[in-house]
């Protein structure tokens, strides 16, 4: 089964973190949707044979949509696409942007999980974030979300400058307390051309070391694990049964297609990526050509260390997967990594797969670059 992502490029604002593609200018709005119109219409002749059985609304900010655009969108993909009746439809959202009516529609409109993008319950942390609501507001509107969406997950942010982590279990709580489904668990992260990355340049807020931020991740994913949630990857947590399955397709190397600006899409053996930019995309779609800027093929070679690395920070590699998908056995070519990493206690090993252990998805990225 194949899943589609859909990228909405507008928001209200930028916070402070955040260097993902949009704009504020919602003026493009309807233009916008015309242009998506025709990008499903052009796509219907080049996917073929692709079922479907995820939709993931991204962004952005999708929940700056009103209900019949989103539904609009959804009854063009069902048109379009070959898409399962009890597809996963997820949209994410900021909570200023989740009123009681505004959730009906979601419903409504075919939306059956929503990711919620609270961050934290405490609101100087969210201060800090230059994020929009109280943590009183989140809190009422993820209430109000599960009235109506039995499956609900929140983002949280953490490794904030000087945050302790009796904090961090403040959020957690919460969020257990509420019912939520899932949690998405994100380290701060200073990337480039940031406000936030400019103030740390600058000397005015001090960046936790790595060190530091290895032990909170490790503090942070017992914590959530102790309370019913099952870590599937490095970030995600899900109630069992709750797991996204969209984005499991990313990690599991599976075929997905992605719409809108600054959208990937991986099918077969070949990624591309939609340009960055709004006006452009509309102007090349509007011309029946699709707002490629990258496209590629990729040989065995790079599909094995995709799937590795796509792996190992998630539910680890499963040697009968493994071998029947390159050929190979992981457990015999990775017999010394393997050994030496669950020696360590960075790794899990039994009969059949291999997987990081807590310790060790909290360094993953050096564990990937240095052993596979």
């Amino acid at each position: 089964m194949s899943g589609i992502y859909v990228h909405i490029p507008f928001c209200s604002r930028r916070c402070n973190y955040c260097d993902f593609f949009f704009t504020t200018n919602t003026k493009l709005t309807d233009d916008f949707l015309i242009s998506l119109d025709k990008e499903i219409q052009i796509h219907s002749a080049s996917i073929p044979n692709q079922k479907f059985d995820t939709i993931f609304f991204g962004g952005g900010t999708p929940s700056i949509l009103k209900g019949n655009q989103l539904l609009g969108i959804i009854n063009r993909l069902r048109e379009t696409f070959d898409i399962t009746e009890d597809a996963e439809i997820s949209l994410e959202a900021n909570p200023e942007d989740l009123t009681n009516e505004k959730i009906r529609e979601l419903y409504s409109a075919g939306v059956n999980r929503l990711s919620i993008g609270v961050q934290s319950f405490i609101d100087s942390e969210l201060q800090f974030l230059t994020r929009h609501h109280t943590s009183s507001i989140a809190g009422d509107v993820v209430k109000n979300s599960l009235d109506v969406i039995d499956n609900v997950s929140i983002d949280i942010i953490y490794s904030l400058p000087s945050q302790r982590a009796e904090d961090i279990i403040v959020s957690i709580d919460k969020a257990k307390e509420m019912g939520v489904k899932h949690i998405s668990a994100y380290t701060l992260t200073y990337e480039d051309k940031t406000l936030l990355t400019k103030s740390a340049n600058e000397g005015k807020i001090i960046r936790n070391t790595p060190e530091h931020e290895a032990t909170l991740y490790e503090t942070v994913s017992k914590e959530i694990i102790s309370r019913g949630f099952r870590q599937y990857e490095v970030s995600n947590f899900a109630i069992p049964g709750y797991e996204s399955r969209h984005n499991k397709k990313y990690w599991k190397l599976l075929p997905y297609l992605g719409l809108g600006p600054s959208a990937h899409s991986f099918i077969g053996n070949r990624r591309w990526n939609n340009l960055k930019s709004v006006g452009k995309y509309c102007e090349l779609v509007n011309s029946h050509k699709l707002p490629i800027e990258n496209d590629y093929e990729l040989n065995e070679q790079q599909l094995q260390s995709d799937f590795i690395m796509l792996a190992l920070r998630a539910e680890g590699i499963n040697f009968t997967e493994y071998k029947k998908r390159f050929g190979k056995s992981f457990e015999v070519d990775n017999k010394r990594a393997i050994g030496e990493l669950v020696q360590n206690g960075f790794a899990e090993l039994n009969n059949e797969s291999f997987r990081l252990s807590t310790k060790g998805y909290a360094v993953a990225d050096e564990i990937i670059a240095r052993y596979f």
